[in-house]
């Protein structure tokens, strides 16, 4: 993963300037796609620290490269909106069962972790309208959907299960996924 990180300076060198502490550089190429992840200098350093935020923006990178590569190698087509929704399942994910804590604070912990990160938001103000309509719309259902998984797997402190839920949930395809998610988040 480490040969796909780009700073900065590599950015600017590829014709981008990022606007936020992370970003998903994408080339199509006629073989293909190059793909890079721009992450901030900064985020390193504060999820060191334990900084729950920079981990959050951190997992939501890590998962947008994963996800966009994982689809390419299978020839299978990815929109944003997947790539959002997915990231913020993955964040939500790897934060509840960070350590396994999840198992001694269960939904208390749970239900804290989803308020920081689907209410206690903000969106950028330099976002176009419909970056802003999909990223609140990948923050609802996100939202949802760990609320679902809290009621269904956290209570009994399930871990087998959720683990089963979270990669059943993240192999189906965009219009699967998007409908998979929006049933649960209704619940």
């Amino acid at each position: 993963m480490e040969r796909f990180l780009v700073d900065r300076a590599g950015a600017a060198d590829a014709g981008h300037l990022p606007r936020a502490l992370e970003e998903l550089l994408v080339v199509e190429e006629e073989d293909g796609l190059s793909l890079g992840l721009f992450l901030d200098d900064t985020l390193a350093a504060g999820a060191a620290r334990g900084g729950l935020g920079q981990v959050a923006v951190l997992a939501e990178g890590v998962s947008h490269f994963v996800y966009l590569a994982t689809h390419a190698a299978r020839g299978c087509p990815v929109s944003l909106l997947e790539l959002e929704v997915q990231a913020e399942v993955d964040k939500f994910a790897l934060l509840l069962l960070r350590g396994r804590a999840w198992r001694r604070s269960g939904r208390r912990r749970s239900r804290a972790l989803r308020r920081l990160l689907y209410e206690r938001i903000g969106f950028r103000a330099d976002l176009e309208a419909d970056e802003l309509f999909r990223y609140r719309l990948a923050n609802r259902l996100g939202a949802g959907y760990a609320r679902w998984l809290e009621g269904r797997f956290v209570d009994g402190a399930d871990d087998a299960g959720l683990l089963r839920e979270l990669r059943q949930s993240y192999r189906l395809g965009a219009g699967e996924k998007l409908g998979h998610l929006a049933s649960r988040a209704v619940h």
